[in-house]
């Protein structure tokens, strides 16, 4: 019989250590929505912890721990990106886990000897920031880089889905003050950032300044020297992340997230948005004619009338050079959802886009989202020139005949 020789006080105490890390890591995840007592081990719940922004060591602790029970490639991947950039007790939760999976056939691919002296183009450490596309197609990203001193580079601009890139900026902030500067801009600009994939970002801003018209404006001209001083190769041609995340074939074979998808504009964010009036003018003599139709019509005949001239209008908008601009912010739009944990919105979002971005779809209009978009945005403008109208009438000095 052998016996069992008993913990040192420091074992013990090491493991104690541990535990309450792990402890506090675990709420810290639970209070962003991630229950990773409960949280299923897919490849799925993997890609989504990816764009995470662990916001302390115990809660990288926690996601360590979690991946070493996840059996999958993707899980052994991810530490194996963690371990780059983790401090001695992150390193260790994540080379157990590691050997816990090693144990199972599960083995992290080690980069090779020419990626290691190349480096990488983004560390685990650096982050992307994401808003919410406006009404206009804009929207603010943000690239940023954790410096050695635990400062942070923050390269930031506005983007248009149409116009390529509006505004750019960068400079340092203390890290104490980065988390301030988010609640400033929430507060000043009502902008919500999201933390998401750090190469995602730098393609999005880089394709943004290579497609803007005002590169020679004072903020976008300094773009590619502001890029200098944290990346020095192009950027990365990857697929926004939200792709993997939900699955594209998963996406196209629900029919429910397309019939359901004029519940988007009932989302916040899409609340208030409207197709810009340069489409709509070809559009509107059809639409008022519907509307102020002199013939005498009940009124199924006459909403008849008017959605059809809305399917009409809608059609030839989306059908149009739209098309890719309004795919392209669907995506995004799809992105942010899912950044936000909200994945029925996020999964119609991006259905939505692959739907619009398809030319055999038999016309975008017909989806629900197109059209709700388009008939609120005919009645926008139509409601505009009547209030214009009234106001017209009420100071004007000249009385007509009939309206004394």
């Amino acid at each position: 019989m052998t016996t069992r020789k008993k913990p040192s006080k420091e074992h013990e105490r090491k493991r104690e250590t541990r535990d309450a890390a792990l402890l506090k890591g675990t709420e810290e995840m639970l209070a962003l929505g991630w229950d990773l007592e409960t949280l299923e081990p897919t490849a799925e719940s993997v890609n989504r912890l990816c764009s995470v922004k662990a916001p302390s060591r115990e809660s990288e602790q926690a996601i360590a721990c979690w991946l070493g029970f996840v059996e999958l490639p993707e899980a052994a991947a991810l530490l194996s990106r963690m371990e780059r950039t983790a401090d001695k007790d992150l390193k260790r939760e994540i080379r157990r886990s590691l050997f816990r999976l090693e144990q199972r056939g599960i083995r992290a691919s080690r980069p090779s000897g020419a990626e290691t002296a190349a480096g990488v183009l983004t560390r685990e450490k650096d982050r992307g920031y994401f808003s919410a596309v406006d009404a206009r197609g804009d929207q603010v990203v943000w690239y940023v880089r954790e410096e050695g001193s635990g400062d942070y580079f923050v390269l930031s601009g506005v983007v248009n889905d149409g116009k390529g890139l509006l505004e750019a900026d960068a400079g340092r902030v203390a890290r104490p003050a980065f988390r301030e500067l988010l609640e400033e801009t929430r507060r000043r600009f009502s902008l919500r950032l999201l933390p998401g994939d750090a190469a995602w970002s730098d393609l999005v801003l880089s394709e943004a300044y290579r497609n803007s018209g005002s590169r020679r404006a004072p903020g976008v001209a300094h773009f590619p020297t502001f890029r200098m001083e944290i990346l020095h190769r192009a950027p990365d041609r990857i697929p926004c992340p939200v792709l993997a995340a939900l699955g594209v074939d998963g996406i196209r074979a629900d029919p429910d997230l397309l019939s359901g998808s004029d519940r988007l504009l009932t989302e916040p964010e899409l609340a208030l948005w409207l197709l810009d009036p340069e489409w709509l003018a070809p559009h509107l003599p059809a639409f008022r004619e519907a509307v102020e139709s002199p013939l005498v019509l009940n009124r199924y005949q006459k909403q008849e009338r008017i959605d059809q001239a809305i399917l009409s209008a809608g059609r030839s908008i989306f059908g149009g050079e739209v098309r890719e601009t309004y795919a392209r912010r669907m995506e995004s739009m799809a992105y942010y959802f899912l950044l936000d944990h909200r994945e029925t919105a996020a999964r119609r979002a991006l259905a939505v886009s692959l739907a619009i971005r398809a030319e055999d779809e038999g016309g975008a209009s017909l989806l629900p989202f197109a059209a709700a978009l388009t008939r609120a945005s005919l009645g926008a403008v139509e409601e505009k020139e009547k209030a214009r109208a009234r106001e017209e009438k009420r100071t004007s000095l000249i009385v007509k005949p009939g309206e004394a």
